[in-house]
């Protein structure tokens, strides 16, 4: 019986680069992520201007995402943008950089407004409950639970499990155990749940 040989990542990549379709298929792809970046960037361009009028320079409002850098003045700027007709991921990044406590005074009502609304595309969405969810203080529990309970809303409501996983009010504990058979939310809150229980 002959034995297996192993070969090192870097035998790897010189057999892929060997072959002309798997190259071909890698360069098509490059191809078009940096397309989408270019319309990206192009589509953008209102929005990182006004961002930079506030102080605020980034080459993409994803680079708000996840800075450590607050950035207060630019968050009446991502609010009006939000409204604008960009594409869903731009839209996405708008909402994601609202993910902020200091957003809610300026901001929780219009995005409660826009999920009310249930005609915004998933990935919008998503955004939106990212934000709602990390602006949301302890009073409003009633509307985070009006909000994971409302099934009209879909999948993007799973991103207010661990928001009511952590509050203290049994209330919360009980609508999510009430939904552990919501075909949206079933997984997570049944993974939470069970470590809950674990700890």
């Amino acid at each position: 019986m002959a034995r297996k040989t192993s070969i090192t990542a870097a035998e790897a990549i010189r057999q892929l680069e060997a072959d002309p379709e798997w190259v071909s298929r890698r360069d098509a792809r490059e191809q078009d992520r940096v397309r989408r970046e270019q319309r990206s960037q192009q589509e953008q361009r209102p929005l990182l201007r006004d961002l930079e009028a506030t102080g605020t320079r980034v080459s993409d409002v994803w680079d708000l995402v996840n800075t450590p850098t607050p950035y207060p003045r630019a968050l009446p700027v991502l609010l009006a943008h939000l409204m604008h007709p960009y594409g869903d991921r731009i839209r996405e990044g708008i909402a994601r950089a609202l993910a902020l406590k200091e957003a809610r005074p300026l901001a929780w009502e219009q995005l409660i407004s826009l999920i009310g609304s249930k005609s915004l595309p998933k990935q919008v969405a998503d955004g939106l409950m990212v934000a709602l969810s990390a602006m949301a203080r302890p009073t409003d529990l009633q509307a985070m639970l009006g909000l994971i309970s409302d099934s009209s809303i879909g999948a993007s409501r799973i991103f207010l499990v661990r928001n009511l996983m952590r509050s203290k009010k049994p209330e919360a504990r009980q609508v999510l155990v009430n939904l552990r058979d919501d075909p949206d939310l079933r997984m997570d809150i049944a993974a939470r749940l069970k470590m809950s229980a674990q700890a």
